[in-house]
C-alpha cells in the first residue's frame, strides 16, 4: 500500500476536541499577524491506546509495508541530481537523507510529522498556555496528535521511570552525574558538561540484557525504546545538575517534563523561585518549537549516525552535543545577546531610528547579520515566540530593542542590497530567556540541545524499528573527481568526432 491509503484528515478529529485552528502571518511587513489556517494531514490511522509503546507497535508494520512497496515501485527513481558544486558546498539543500519525524518546508518552516508549527501549537494538548512536551514527543514518535488522556499517560510513565533511575541524579553529591561533574575544571562549558554527563551514563541496560539473551533483530527497537524512555525521563535532572553542579535536594519525581526541570533549576537558581508558572509556559513553548530539526543540521546528523551505529542512546546524544556550541551558524543565543549588548552599550536601550541605522550599516556592509539570515520567509518559530511576547512581555525593553534591530536590518538590506532578511528565533529568544531570569546564555544553549533530544530519540527508535543501515557514502579526492570527469568529457568528444566523420564519409 502507498502512503495515500494511510492518510486521514486531522481537522475533523481535532474539531471534535474543540481546538481552534489558527496560524500566523509570514510576511515581513506583518510579522505576527494572525489568520485562519487550513490544517494539514498527518499519516496513518490514530491509535486509541494510552500506552505509547503499544501505539508505536501499531505504526511499525504499517510503515514497513509502506517502505517495502515504495522501494519496490520507485527503487530506481532519481531523487536528486548532485553536481560538483553540491559536493564542495556540503550538499546543502540536496535531498540525500530520510528523517521520518520532521522536515523543513521552504515556505512554512519545520514540520513535525507533516504539521506546521502553528498547527502543532494549536492542536496538541496544553499545559498552561503551551503544548505539553510529552504531547510533542508522542506526535514525533507516532505521527498522531495525542489526546489529553494519552498525554497524561506518558507524563505518569516518565515520572515513574525517573524514580527508578534516581541513582543517576539523586543522593549525596548528586548521584552518578553529580559525582562526575563536581570534579570538572571551571573552564568546561555547560555543553561540555552535558556531553560528559551523558557519556558516563550506562543507559543500555535493557538493550544489553536483550542482546545477551539472543533477542531477534526485529525486536531490538523495543529495548532501545525502554532505554530511551528512562533517559528522557531523567534528562531534566541531568540538565539541572549541569547548570550549577550542586546536588538536587527535595526534588519530587512527579509532574511533567518542564515542571520537573524547573524544580531542578530552582534548586540551583534563586532567580527562578516563585516564577515557575510563567517560566514554565515559556519553556514549554520553546521546547515545543525546538523538539526536532532537519536531519542535515550538524548536531542532528551526528546524533542520528551515532544512533544508527548501535551506540547506546546516551552516547548517541552525547556525540552531537558539542556541535551545539555553534548552533545555529547564524548566531547562538550567546552570540546574539553579545551583539545586542554591544548595540545597547553604544546607543542605549532606546536608540533613535537614524542613530540605529548608522550603527548597523557597517554590519550590513560586512554581512555580519547575527541572528538574521537571507531567506524568502519568516521562520514560524520566531513568529510563535513573537506572539508570546505580545501577550506576556509587551513592555520589555530588551525585547523591544531586539525588534528595533530586526526592523532596521531588514530595511537596510532591502534598500542597499535588495535582499530579504528575516530574524532567526534566537534574536528574540535570547532577550526572552533574560526576562525570565535565565541569563546564562551558554547554559540556555543546553536547553536547546535538551529540546532536540526529543526528536533525536524518536528518530533513533524508528531507525532501529525498520532496521535502517548506517549511512556509508563514498569519498574521493579532488584529483579522482577531476580525472574521472575529464575522462568522461574526452569520451564524449571522441564519440562526437567519430559520429561527424562517419556522417562525412557516408
Amino acid at each position: 500500500m502507498l502512503l495515500k491509503n494511510f492518510r486521514y484528515q486531522i481537522v475533523s478529529e481535532n474539531q471534535r476536541r474543540g481546538y481552534k485552528i489558527t496560524g500566523v502571518c509570514k510576511s515581513n511587513s506583518n510579522i505576527g499577524q494572525r489568520y485562519v489556517l487550513r490544517v494539514s494531514t498527518t499519516r496513518g490511522v490514530p491509535s486509541t491506546s494510552t500506552n505509547l509503546k503499544e501505539a508505536l507497535c501499531e505504526k511499525i508494520p504499517v510503515h514497513y509495508d509502506l517502505l517495502r512497496n515504495f522501494r519496490k515501485e520507485h527503487g530506481q527513481s532519481v531523487i536528486s541530481r548532485i553536481t560538483v558544486d553540491n559536493v564542495y558546498n556540503g550538499l546543502q539543500g540536496v535531498n540525500t537523507m530520510v528523517r521520518e519525524t520532521s522536515e523543513n518546508d521552504s515556505k512554512y518552516g519545520i514540520r513535525y510529522r507533516g504539521l506546521t508549527i502553528p498547527e502543532v501549537l494549536n492542536l496538541l494538548p496544553r499545559h498552561g498556555t503551551s503544548p505539553s512536551v510529552e504531547a510533542v514527543f508522542w506526535l514525533l514518535l507516532t505521527g498522531d496528535v495525542p489526546t489529553q488522556e494519552q498525554t497524561n499517560s506518558l507524563i505518569n510513565d516518565w515520572s515513574s521511570r525517573r524514580q527508578r533511575r534516581k541513582e543517576w541524579w539523586s543522593g549525596p553529591g548528586g548521584g552518578i552525574i553529580g559525582s562526575v561533574l563536581k570534579n570538572l575544571p571551571d573552564n568546561v562549558t555547560p555543553l561540555g558538561r552535558l556531553s560528559i554527563a551523558l557519556t558516563v551514563l550506562q543507559t543500555d541496560k535493557h538493550t544489553k540484557k536483550a542482546l545477551e539473551n539472543g533477542a531477534l533483530n526485529h525486536t531490538h527497537w523495543e529495548h532501545i525504546y525502554e532505554d530511551s524512555m528512562e533517559l528522557l525521563a531523567a534528562l531534566p535532572a541531568i540538565v539541572g545538575l549541569v547548570g550549577k553542579g550542586r546536588e538536587l535536594r527535595n526534588v519530587t519525581e512527579r509532574g511533567d517534563w518542564i515542571d520537573f526541570l524547573l524544580e531542578c533549576l530552582s534548586n540551583t537558581s534563586e532567580d527562578l523561585k516563585g516564577r515557575t508558572t510563567s517560566i514554565g509556559d515559556f519553556l514549554r513553548l520553546y521546547v515545543s518549537l525546538n523538539a526536532d530539526e532537519d536531519g542535515g543540521v550538524p548536531g542532528v546528523h551526528i546524533t542520528q549516525i551515532s544512533g544508527a551505529s548501535y551506540l547506546d542512546i546516551s552516547q548517541a546524544l552525547a556525540s552531537g552535543v558539542l556541535v551545539y556550541e555553534n548552533e545555529p551558524v547564524t548566531g547562538t543565543l550567546s552570540q546574539y545577546m553579545e551583539f545586542q549588548k554591544k548595540v545597547k552599550s553604544v546607543l542605549g536601550t532606546k536608540p533613535k531610528e537614524e542613530t540605529l541605522k548608522d550603527f548597523l550599516t557597517s554590519f550590513v556592509e560586512e554581512n555580519k547579520l547575527i541572528g538574521h539570515k537571507e531567506t524568502r520567509f519568516l521562520d514560524s518559530r520566531y513568529t510563535a515566540l513573537l506572539n508570546h511576547v505580545k501577550t506576556y512581555l509587551p513592555g520589555d525593553e530588551e525585547v523591544k530593542l531586539s525588534q528595533d534591530i530586526t526592523r532596521v536590518l531588514a530595511f537596510l538590506m532591502k534598500n542597499t542590497k535588495n535582499k530579504n532578511v528575516f530574524p532567526e528565533q534566537n534574536s528574540i529568544a535570547a532577550p526572552m530567556f533574560q526576562f525570565y531570569g535565565l541569563k546564562d546564555m551558554k547554559f540556555n544553549q543546553v536547553l536547546l540541545c535538551m529540546s532536540r533530544a526529543l526528536g533525536a530519540t524518536a528518530s533513533i527508535i524508528w531507525t532501529r524499528a525498520i532496521n535502517a543501515p548506517v549511512e556509508q557514502p563514498k569519498s574521493n579526492s579532488t584529483y579522482t573527481y577531476f580525472y574521472s570527469l575529464r575522462d568522461i568529457r574526452n569520451k564524449i568528444k571522441k564519440r562526437t568526432r567519430v559520429k561527424h566523420l562517419t556522417k562525412f564519409t557516408s
